[in-house]
């Protein structure tokens, strides 16, 4: 029974192995991530590029007879900031997403090996 056990445990965390390198082609971090995701977060690192340089311009000379408004292009600017960052944040998740479960797999398979391993080993002792 024991050893039968040990043979599983040592197959399992085989199985577990091949599949921790194999899960980054399996669930491929651009699954998730469409081109109009990328295309609206280009579109934002732009806008916000020229809205810093509005800001700054803003302020230096502010001017009484309309123009540019530093709270306003602030305000826009703090919007399209809060949006780039959850767009930044979704895709970080997207790429460390199968790098800690191949992690996890990776972990796991080596424990039952050792396991099963250690098992084997004590045994035939």
């Amino acid at each position: 029974m024991k050893s039968t056990l040990s043979t599983i445990a040592v197959v399992v965390g085989m199985v577990l192995l091949l599949t921790s390198f194999a899960w980054g082609t399996i669930f491929p971090a651009s699954a998730g991530w469409t081109e109009e995701k990328s295309l609206r977060m280009s579109e934002l690192k732009g806008r916000a590029h020229t809205l810093v340089t509005q800001v700054a311009a803003a302020k230096e000379k502010p001017s009484m007879h309309g123009g540019s408004n530093a709270a306003e292009l602030e305000a826009e600017f703090e919007k399209v900031k809060a949006e780039l960052k959850e767009l930044a944040d979704e895709l970080d998740g997207r790429i460390e997403s199968p790098k800690t479960t191949s992690t996890i797999l990776r972990y796991a398979g080596i424990a039952f090996v050792v396991a099963g391993g250690l098992v084997v080993y004590a045994s035939k002792a």
